[in-house]
């Protein structure tokens, strides 16, 4: 929703209020893993082997959000500091934006422990035309600025935890006597959970160390300028959503299969396929998606998407290969890779902010997802070795590099030649593909 948003967004708000509606985001996503220590992914995880637990781990995981909240009450004057860009004359609309994701995030992920994936669909596109509506009256007609974004926030978000809690009566998991009694569970929930967080807490640091040195060094604006750049790789998000909430839960429950490595070389296929379809067709129609997404004095930074789409495309099977550790339940070398990249985007960023401007940010989140996926790919073989198909995919990489050089210093006839990479990323994949195809047809012809 904040992808189709967004021309709404660049239209009424100055790059600086857009920087500050950035700030306010990201640092919600910042805080989440470190308030609340990813606790609700461990829940997840022990819920589908553990299902006479369900209540501890579920009640467990609501102390833990509120407890999140109360503690973010007292971090609120911190957001008076000038680092921050003016956030803090919306405090108070922040810590509300906070309650507003919390509590539906880890909603979510009890809907996806106990299998409701049809009042997810439900929650989800509630809270997106809630959110849109909302968004437009006030921000369009009722011209409220900043304050119109936190309402659409605030109660987009809000409708969803509504939805969870009406419709899938979550309120029933919640026990206090269980919370209690089944304490002893407790030490094997954390063991799993911590090191998600700082690694989680890695990945968010990339963008807000990044943000806070462009804000630092060249002021909001330029901030809000970066932000507006980064959010048309969102629509590769959706992509990777999608994948993700299948295959995690899948993996899990194919934990003790010996399919587990063919079950990963499958997927590995059809997800690296799709995603670097999807990243090699929105490099080729960023222009043209950037006319309409990006209003103003926001057009003017589009060639720095291709980046970005590139960065993602990384990070995305990064974010694959990290499944095989939560699998495994080795979540401790989760943090090697993250570590890494996120201390090489900083240092990066902030020794050539001054000399590239915004292309720092970007070049360091490339940089630093493509070493991320280097040490996961070599780490992770110690438990299971992919199948990578190590040609083909290299080339495929190769092709969406040269597309992204191409198209970021915009060659004579650049559409032309990212038309040719698409199309020789298309030839390759579509071999990748055809498994997948052969199955869907044949699962048609039995129906």
């Amino acid at each position: 929703m904040a992808f189709i948003l967004m021309p709404l967004y660049t239209l009424h708000f100055t790059t600086g209020e857009y920087g500050v509606m950035d700030m306010a985001t990201i640092l919600i996503t910042l805080l989440f893993p470190i308030l609340t220590l990813l606790i609700s992914e461990g829940m997840l995880r022990f819920i589908l082997d553990d299902k006479a637990n369900v209540k501890f781990y579920i009640t467990e995981s609501f102390v833990v959000m509120t407890a999140s909240c109360m503690v973010l009450l007292a971090l609120l004057p911190l957001l008076d500091l000038p680092i921050f860009g003016g956030l803090g004359e919306y405090k108070w609309w922040f810590l509300l934006s906070y309650i507003a994701l919390c509590f539906p995030t880890v909603m979510s992920t009890v809907a996806r422990a106990l299998d409701q994936t049809r009042l997810m669909a439900y929650a989800s596109i509630l809270s997106a035309i809630l959110m849109g509506i909302i968004a437009y009256v006030t921000i369009a007609r009722m011209n409220l600025g900043l304050i119109g974004y936190f309402y659409s926030y605030i109660i987009g978000n809000g409708s969803a935890a509504l939805i969870y809690i009406v419709g899938g009566r979550q309120y029933q998991f919640i026990s206090l006597s269980e919370w209690i009694n089944k304490r002893h569970l407790r030490k094997d929930l954390w063991r799993y959970s911590l090191p998600l967080a700082p690694n989680s807490l890695c990945d968010q640091i990339q963008t807000t160390a990044s943000r806070l040195i462009l804000t630092g060094t060249l002021g909001i604006s330029f901030s809000g300028l970066y932000a507006a750049a980064s959010k048309i790789p969102n629509l590769l998000n959706v992509l990777q959503q999608i994948f993700s909430l299948a295959w995690q839960i899948s993996t899990f429950q194919e934990f003790r299969s010996r399919s587990l490595k063919h079950f990963y070389d499958v997927i590995w296929r059809g997800y690296n396929a799709i995603m670097v379809l999807g990243s090699s067709l929105v490099i080729l129609l960023t222009s043209f998606i950037a006319k309409i997404l990006m209003q103003g004095s926001f057009y003017a930074v589009w060639p720095i998407t291709t980046i970005l789409v590139l960065s993602f495309y990384l990070a995305s099977l990064s974010n694959f290969l990290g499944t095989i550790y939560q699998a495994y339940m080795h979540t401790n070398s989760l943090l090697l890779g993250t570590f890494a990249g996120t201390m090489v985007c900083i240092a990066w960023t902030a020794t050539t902010v001054s000399h590239l401007g915004i292309v720092s940010a970007a070049t360091g989140a490339l940089i630093a997802n493509l070493l991320i996926f280097i040490i996961r790919a070599i780490d992770t073989r110690k438990f299971m070795k992919i199948d990578f198909h190590i040609y083909k995919f290299l080339t495929t990489l190769f092709l969406l590099a040269a597309q992204t050089t191409i198209v970021f210093l915009q060659f004579t006839q650049y559409q032309v030649f990212s038309l040719f990479c698409f199309l020789g990323i298309t030839l390759i994949q579509c071999f990748e593909l055809l498994p997948f195809m052969k199955i869907i047809v044949k699962k048609k012809e039995q129906h």
